[in-house]
């Protein structure tokens, strides 16, 4: 509630000083669904100079847009002035901004109704149906929805992420509209379009969701997306998958691991994923494949799959450095380059394995048998 009631500060300040502020967007729609919004934007009749002397923290963060962020107790609120927009030649931003419009033109401008409200502690501003479209659980666009994807075409996938959030349906004109209009998506960075999947993976209403995009066919605007992977997602558990290892379980739907890389997910996510997803289906995982694994990769393997691999602690050693012999020794015995790196590998999958304990004499003695059939007898450093 703090965070509300900083919100409302912020409000009654820029009312003091003769200017018009709501609370807008997805925290309005949350706050109607008896949700916590995770933070809460504001619009405003003020421009950024106006606002700026109001409070002793503001951050000039998207001075062209009209966006400040105002700062109280550590919390930030961004603070945007009422605004327009004029047409979107590449279908991803404004070709011109207009700041110092009415709060009817900043709502018209808006992807979705149960996103287009205004509140403040006088009252709701709902110009378009939202509360409405909330009750029945629907995502409709302000206005033609023609129009609202020829402005920024990701709100065709925004669409199809609010319907799995929300467990919502999808209004019947806003489906066709994406059916006309989804070769637009081309237009669109892919790292906008992954963050959305992304949200569209994890929410409860997915399975929705996704046939919603098998019936639009928009699958097939996405990076080496087809109907089996879709198909496989829908019926794929998603029970303790985080952001980090949704990519996962999209592998193991089918997507090659070569094909992520078109994704552009972040390298933790990319090994991740390349990791765990041929780790899914194993009923019991062998020591190798338990020690290849991080403590925190294991631990997501099993919320995952729902199953108990035994943790890592059980293993003889849980990390090369953990052998009673190193680099140094085998440059004692005579190894050289590459030879060094081969033989620790044998000496840690012995260990591992439970051939050898992980005494030094033993390693040494074992260091000794592999290069007589292994090494080269020759090598120069």
């Amino acid at each position: 509630m703090k965070m509300l009631e900083r919100a409302n500060q912020i409000i009654q300040t820029i009312e003091q000083a003769g200017g018009e502020a709501y609370i807008v967007g997805g925290a309005v729609r949350d706050m109607l669904l008896k949700r916590q919004p995770g933070d809460y934007d504001l619009a405003t009749s003020l421009f950024p100079h106006e606002v700026i002397p109001l409070f002793p923290v503001v951050i000039p963060t998207g001075l062209d847009h009209g966006t400040v962020t105002v700062v109280l107790d550590h919390d930030p609120f961004e603070v945007t002035t009422f605004r327009s927009e004029s047409t979107y030649s590449d279908r991803r931003r404004p070709d011109e901004v207009t700041l110092g419009v009415s709060l009817e033109e900043d709502l018209t401008r808006r992807d979705f109704t149960i996103n287009a409200m205004a509140l403040k502690p006088t009252g709701l501003v709902d110009l378009f149906g939202g509360q409405d479209d909330l009750a029945a659980k629907i995502v409709r666009t302000v206005g033609r929805a023609e129009d609202r994807f020829d402005e920024d075409a990701l709100r065709m996938i925004r669409a199809f992420r609010f319907m799995s959030q929300l467990e919502f349906s999808l209004d019947p004109q806003t489906e066709q509209a994406i059916k006309d209009k989804q070769e637009h998506l081309q237009a669109v960075a892919v790292e906008r379009i992954a963050n959305e999947v992304e949200k569209l993976l994890l929410g409860p209403g997915r399975t929705a969701a996704l046939e919603a995009m098998l019936r639009t066919g928009v699958y097939a605007y996405l990076p080496h997306l087809d109907r089996s992977i879709i198909e496989q997602l829908i019926r794929l558990p998603f029970n303790g998958v985080s952001t980090e290892d949704v990519w996962t379980l999209v592998l193991v739907a089918g997507l090659r691991p070569e094909a992520l890389r078109a994704w552009k997910r972040s390298k933790k996510q990319e090994t991740r994923a390349k990791t765990l997803a041929v780790l899914v289906n194993e009923e019991t995982l062998s020591d190798w494949q338990r020690y290849r694994l991080s403590d925190e990769e294991l631990l997501h393997l099993n919320e995952m799959t729902g199953r108990h691999h035994d943790e890592r602690t059980t293993l003889p050693i849980r990390q090369l450095k953990d052998l009673t012999v190193n680099g140094r020794d085998m440059i004692a015995l005579g190894l050289h380059k590459k030879e060094i790196k081969e033989a620790l590998h044998h000496l840690e999958k012995q260990v591992v394995y439970r051939h050898l304990e992980n005494q030094r004499d033993s390693l040494l003695r074992e260091v000794m048998t592999w290069k007589k059939q292994h090494g080269t007898g020759s090598s120069k450093p």
